[in-house]
């Protein structure tokens, strides 16, 4: 028997092309099994839901609006945030406080700063104790291991061409095949790059649409915010600064109790550009710019 390694071509053809299949099956199907229905249905607060929302820039999204709000952060008319002081109390707040310089920096900056912090970490981390988020670790992980098995079948089906050529055998189809298993290797570390917003398990899911929080939660700025975007809002002027720096979409349902709001609606007889009363917006625009109209 003249065949390399004592296997026909087509033979080894077919059992390549099955080496080059499982792996990524494994994988796929081993973060679908981290994103099941693990039956939790509790969300404990207005941070856990903005994250099961849109993922962890919504959670500074949520605390912007907040400080808002509040009064403790004012955006000029570049969308630069400001803080004003007195320093707040709530752990996410001052976080989020603290990395404002005293020139400002941007909604997207704040965000990326933001996803850093430990207690945004943790708040991450309980979410997947809590079975409500993806294990990132465990997800990643299946990606790494699939990463090592296609670098040794890719290794083989170099050793196979590289025994097949000078033996002048067809080598059509295992090249075709390599290069398969190359895009592997692409998708499977594509894959295994950290996801900075999380991802919300089936449970995560059902818990925001259907669990057990706080409806009221619906009904205050944060909370809107925390279910719907920054483009909810009520203020839209700054909502228009704050898109200069954070991109994030902006609801397109009318204005009401519990409901989001619309860019450049009318809401209850307020103005065109404003809902429900008048901007939070500073005077100064921090070394340029006036307030958040220009």
């Amino acid at each position: 028997m003249n065949e390399p390694w004592g296997i026909t071509g087509p033979a080894f053809a077919w059992l390549y092309g099955v080496c080059a299949v499982v792996p990524i099956a494994l994988a796929v199907v081993h973060e679908l099994w981290l994103r099941r229905d693990t039956g939790a249905r509790t969300v404990p607060g207005l941070h856990h839901l903005a994250a099961l929302a849109g993922g962890v820039e919504r959670v500074t999204d949520t605390v912007v609006a907040g400080l808002l709000e509040r009064n403790l952060l004012r955006p000029d008319s570049r969308g630069i945030l400001h803080p004003i002081r007195p320093v707040p109390a709530d752990g996410f707040e001052r976080a989020a406080v603290s990395f404002l310089p005293g020139n400002g920096i941007g909604l997207r900056e704040l965000r990326s700063r933001m996803a850093r912090h430990d207690v945004v970490r943790e708040l991450r981390a309980d979410l997947e104790r809590r079975g409500l988020f993806v294990h990132e670790h465990r997800r990643r992980r299946g990606w790494q291991y699939a990463i090592v098995a296609y670098l040794a079948i890719f290794a083989l089906g170099i050793a196979r061409l590289a025994n097949a050529v000078p033996l002048k055998r067809p080598i059509g189809a295992l090249v075709v095949l390599v290069i398969v298993v190359a895009g592997a290797i692409g998708l499977a570390v594509w894959r295994q790059l950290p996801e900075r917003s999380g991802r919300a398990t089936a449970a995560g899911d059902l818990a925001l649409h259907y669990g057990d929080w706080d409806r009221d939660l619906g009904r205050t700025t944060a909370g809107r915010v925390a279910l719907r975007g920054l483009g909810a809002f009520p203020d839209q002027v700054v909502v228009g600064a704050l898109s200069k720096t954070g991109v994030f979409a902006r609801t397109a349902s009318t204005c009401g109790a519990g409901a989001s709001y619309a860019v450049g609606s009318s809401c209850g007889g307020g103005s065109s550009s404003s809902c429900g009363g008048g901007s939070s917006c500073g005077g100064g625009g921090g070394g340029g710019g006036g307030g958040c109209g220009g």
